[in-house]
């Protein structure tokens, strides 16, 4: 009992201690309208936005969402196309794609180095050779996802969860359909220990009322 007593004392210390280092249009922003039925984490971003990049190369902020956040949290990364015409539905399409095959680890990053660092990534054909080339999956099994009616439908249900949203811009995150993160406000404000205190404020705000 006294051990559950210290645990629970634990957890109440560090929530007071974030309550009183975040707050409300500094840090966060409350949503007006709750939206219900959503996952926990919702992260969005696209291959052709710079800052989007930074958050994976240098703070490796999905990995360490991954690795600190409770496994029970639910956690959901979606790419958004209203950057890039055609090469942004298309990469939302590859995206989804990685996904269903589980193969986001393999892409992410060389698709980002390919569109932000060498410039060698510029259309459907330079996306689905690089596709191929990291994830070893075969020109027919990659056909049959790219052309499969369920990954049409998964586009779909995409697009309709960030028209919920009402989201214009990235990289930024939705806590519990309510609290959202933007990072052109972390910039600055986490200047030191950038990647410790975006974490902090995302558990923070997962138990927040």
């Amino acid at each position: 009992m006294k051990k559950i007593l210290i645990f629970l004392f634990g957890i109440i210390f560090s929530y007071t201690t974030l309550a009183l280092e975040f707050t409300n249009s500094k840090e966060y922003n409350i949503r007006n309208k709750h939206i219900s039925k959503t996952p926990n984490i919702m992260r969005f971003f696209s291959f052709l936005c710079p800052y989007c990049y930074k958050l994976e190369k240098i703070y490796n902020i999905r990995n360490l969402i991954q690795k600190k956040i409770d496994k029970h949290i639910s956690i959901k990364t979606y790419h958004v196309d209203f950057l890039g015409g055609e090469l942004g539905e298309i990469l939302t399409k590859t995206w989804i794609i990685a996904e269903q095959m589980g193969v986001e680890e393999k892409i992410i990053m060389p698709i980002f180095q390919g569109i932000q660092e060498t410039h060698t990534i510029n259309n459907i054909d330079n996306i689905k050779t690089i596709f191929l080339e990291k994830t070893g999956i075969s020109i027919k099994k990659y056909n049959q996802f790219w052309n499969s009616f369920v990954i049409h439908m998964l586009i779909q249900k995409n697009k309709n969860d960030i028209k919920k949203v009402q989201l214009n811009y990235v990289p930024t995150m939705l806590i519990n359909g309510k609290y959202i993160i933007e990072y052109s406000k972390l910039e600055m404000l986490f200047k030191k220990n950038f990647s410790k205190k975006y974490i902090q404020l995302i558990k923070f705000l997962l138990f927040k009322k």
